[in-house]
């Protein structure tokens, strides 16, 4: 009986710990070439409208490279809705890089 229990206790835990690492697998991360940025305010503001995005984790724009590297959980947000955010704003962006399957 004491072995069952241990049983029971041992698939719980992995269920646990296998169920947090799929909620972990949701983080992707995004490079966008943004266009139409013209100083480093710009760069603010697209970090500034994609860090009030439910979903987004963490960014960096670069004004001098005319990259928004983005950190979210696929979970909250879709790639569409950031690039939305950036039109939004008033820039135009396409996808360079995607990673985190």
């Amino acid at each position: 009986m004491r072995r069952r229990q241990l049983l029971v206790v041992f698939i719980f835990s992995l269920a646990l710990t296998l169920g947090a690492s799929t909620i972990l697998a949701a983080t992707r991360t995004v490079t966008l070439r943004v266009k139409g940025m013209t100083c480093g305010g710009c760069a603010t503001s697209v970090e500034k409208a994609l860090k009030s995005t439910e979903g987004v984790e963490q960014v960096r724009v670069s004004f001098e490279r005319g990259r928004a590297v983005i950190k979210y959980d696929a979970q909250k947000v879709t790639v569409a809705k950031l690039r939305e955010v950036i039109n939004n704003a008033g820039f135009s962006c396409e996808v360079e890089g995607l990673n985190g399957k």
